[in-house]
């Protein structure tokens, strides 16, 4: 990835951040319990961001972890932070449920939530989430893309609504080994899918995020042991120190994981947005396809298709010609 590119990103969600939360301590909710890649990508940008900024994130959690009086207890002071992403809006409710239950628990807090898109398509389901964040005064808003921080500042009037560009291009990722084959295609199977992968050649594979056999068993005894302790409420202070250290590792999983997979290709093609963007960061060509709710398709039009080597494809067909096209334009080493 253009090292202008990145500069010019990072600096300016540097800015953004710095205004909206400055030098302070800060509490960090909304851990990825899961193995979405993606969202992992985020939260170690975020720390990255917040490491420079001299913050310190002196409380970590997932929604089955959330402890609001440990969370008065490890930052009685500075802005609560919601992780950002692509789940804010009614297409994951057990998410934005969580963000309600925060906001509406801390009322005398200052409130930030971090970068997301705005995916509400159903009018009840906004006007609900509205009446929660109207009772808050002090809650910001980022936004991710430039639409969708107008929707959303036309959707939460008393809010301090602003675009920030997407935390993952924060992270710091392990340069990648040699590919091992042309194309690594990662394709959705979720909510968000719009389109399938044509059938692949012997020199393509299809893969999606998961972890290997190994660092499965490490994810889960972690999981396993974190929640063991957080159901002993007396457990839960004293505990807290192993349990970050248990999010911390599973975000190391993760991502280890998926450099990993993302590295065999030679170019990339993924309807993941994430994907593209760690594809992009660990220098690999990427061809798009947009997903259900069109993010993918408005961060490459803001900031993301400013880079050479990401394409946005009109399918999955499309995208595989292009990059078989890209192949054969250079040949194999």
């Amino acid at each position: 990835m253009p090292d202008r590119f990145v500069d010019d990103v990072r600096g300016l969600t540097r800015d953004v951040l710095g205004s909206v939360i400055g030098r302070t301590p800060v509490a960090l909710l909304d851990h990825p319990h899961y193995f979405n890649a993606g969202d992992h990508l985020i939260y170690s940008g975020t720390l990255a961001y917040l490491g420079a900024l001299g913050c310190s994130v002196d409380y970590v959690c997932a929604p089955h972890t959330y402890d609001a009086e440990l969370l008065e207890r490890r930052v009685p002071t500075g802005p609560i932070l919601l992780q950002g992403g692509g789940n804010f809006g009614d297409r994951w409710p057990m998410h934005q449920r969580f963000r309600e239950r925060v906001v509406a628990d801390f009322p005398h807090r200052r409130i930030v939530q971090l970068p997301q898109s705005f995916d509400f398509t159903d009018e009840e389901a906004l006007r609900a989430t509205r009446a929660v964040y109207e009772k808050h005064p002090d809650l910001t808003i980022l936004i991710r893309d430039r639409r969708g921080t107008e929707r959303a500042a036309d959707a939460f009037p008393t809010a301090d609504v602003r675009f920030c560009p997407d935390l993952a291009f924060g992270a710091d990722v392990a340069p990648p080994a040699d590919s091992v084959t042309d194309v690594v295609v990662l394709a959705r199977r979720d909510a968000e899918a719009v389109d399938r992968p044509p059938t692949l050649r012997p020199s393509e594979e299809q893969v999606d995020w998961s972890l290997g056999l190994s660092a499965n068993a490490r994810w889960w005894t972690s999981a396993a042991l974190e929640a063991a302790a957080w159901r002993v409420p007396g457990l839960r202070r004293p505990a807290y120190p192993l349990a970050r250290a248990a999010m911390d590792l599973r975000t190391a999983l993760n991502l280890d994981a998926a450099c990993a997979r993302l590295g065999r290709g030679r170019v990339v093609v993924t309807d993941r947005l994430h994907g593209g963007v760690l594809a992009a960061l660990l220098g690999r060509p990427v061809f798009l396809v947009d997903n259900v709710n069109k993010k993918v398709s408005a961060i490459h039009r803001d900031y993301l298709g400013s880079l050479p080597d990401v394409t946005l494809a009109t399918d999955f067909a499309d995208a595989m010609d292009r990059a078989r096209a890209h192949i054969a334009s250079r040949g194999r080493p």
